[in-house]
């Protein structure tokens, strides 16, 4: 057996080193033996020849690998995605063609079942399948100064439609902030930052007053890990956010994280939530998530090896 692992480049570089959860991926492969490659999603070649396909990642064919686990993709731009929907159709068709031993590909039925990795398709996935999600609007020309019901009921969220995130300097350096921004009346559309952004790539929701998000790492329909996730100033829970370890979640959000990984038809997923009115909503989904702060951060406990349920989800 031998495994390729695939990520996109640390837009915050950081000499010869892994991105931390590739790099733990990685440390659990090897404690177990197996041989691994890993590659940027720049490093693949694809090439249409004599009427045939063929892709190369650093010059091997990935159908010569046992096992592909795909790691995370730039945000905001489809290229990324798309590549890896390509590889993981270029593979199941190789693997119907050919006598070898089949490639594995994580979570290729659901990159097929997604087809474009953005907040709205993740909502029309939700709806199909009786998933609550808050309630969202999008204008494909951005113009949320147009008067609609929906925009009346401040405050709201105004996020990135990909989920891409910003970079800034502080004291000298580049930060990645998140590109979610709160609305408590329309002219909060020209707040700092927000107002020299493209409006037709942010969607807008309803908001959550609890502060509090929780994530659920789920493996082939399985709880394996979670935490919750409560914010100290404001309502954003990311930066500086307190973790608390949450593996065994009440069976309202067990059902409801295993229920949304079939929907999704995931092999392993993050599903996040909120509440709202004491009610769980599905706020994300994530095939390739960070785990780093349930392993550095969390309180409560020691954490599960998330890494390990990663490589063991096929």
């Amino acid at each position: 057996m031998k495994y390729l692992i695939i990520d996109k480049r640390q837009r915050v570089k950081i000499e010869n080193k892994l991105p931390y959860a590739s790099l733990r991926i990685t440390e659990e492969l090897k404690k177990k033996n197996l041989d691994l490659d890993f590659a940027y999603l720049d490093q693949i070649e694809i090439i249409f020849k004599n009427k045939k396909l063929k892709i190369l990642i650093n010059g091997i064919d990935p159908v010569e690998y046992s096992h592909i686990i795909f790691r995370g993709h730039p945000l905001g731009e489809n290229r990324g995605y798309e590549t890896k929907l390509l590889i993981a159709d270029y593979i199941e068709q190789s693997n119907a063609t050919t006598d070898r031993n089949n490639t594995q590909v994580q979570n290729a039925q659901a990159i097929f079942n997604l087809p474009f990795y953005n907040k709205i398709w993740m909502a029309w996935i939700c709806a199909k399948n009786s998933i609550p999600f808050f309630e969202t609007y999008y204008r494909t020309d951005g113009d949320y100064s147009m008067k609609r019901d929906f925009l009346e009921k401040y405050p709201l969220i105004i996020k990135h439609y990909a989920g891409k995130n910003d970079m800034r300097k502080a004291n000298g350096e580049e930060k990645i902030k998140k590109n979610v921004y709160n609305l408590k009346n329309n002219t909060d559309l020209n707040q700092k930052y927000l107002k020299e952004k493209k409006l037709e790539e942010f969607f807008i929701q309803e908001f959550s007053n609890q502060a509090e998000d929780l994530r659920i790492f789920v493996s082939k329909n399985k709880i394996v890990g979670g935490w919750k996730r409560k914010a100290k100033n404001g309502f954003m829970t990311v930066s500086k956010g307190e973790y608390i370890l949450y593996d065994k979640p009440d069976p309202e959000i067990a059902q409801l994280a295993i229920k949304t990984s079939k929907a999704f038809k995931a092999d392993f997923i993050a599903t996040d939530f909120m509440f709202k009115d004491g009610e769980p909503y599905l706020q994300e989904i994530s095939f390739h998530p960070g785990f780093k702060a349930y392993e550095k951060k969390a309180k409560g406990g020691k954490p599960i090896n998330i890494a390990k349920a990663i490589i063991e989800s096929f």
